[in-house]
């Protein structure tokens, strides 16, 4: 395991010391677990954002047919081939 070394101000260095006493971990623990979570939520975020876009560009597609076909009677016209190739 690589090692390294970090500044960190006091106060917050008083702040994981207690937090690691609490859960009963050590600094490099607490601040592993610590790192993997914050990479887990901006993966996270990334995904979301990825899936908000996926969808801002369906609704463009779908938006961008509707003026192309104007205002057909799409569940008419889906029940007439239906019926056309029975």
């Amino acid at each position: 395991m690589a090692k390294i070394n970090i500044s960190i101000p006091s106060d917050i260095l008083e702040e994981i010391d207690k937090l690691s006493r609490e859960e009963k971990m050590t600094r490099s623990e607490l601040l592993r677990t610590a790192f993997k979570t914050y990479l887990e939520v901006l993966s996270a975020k990334k995904r979301e954002k990825k899936r908000q876009n996926a969808i801002a560009r369906a609704i463009q597609a779908q938006d961008e047919i509707r003026l192309e076909i104007g205002d057909a009677d799409l569940i008419q016209e889906l029940r007439k081939w239906r019926d056309d190739r029975k």
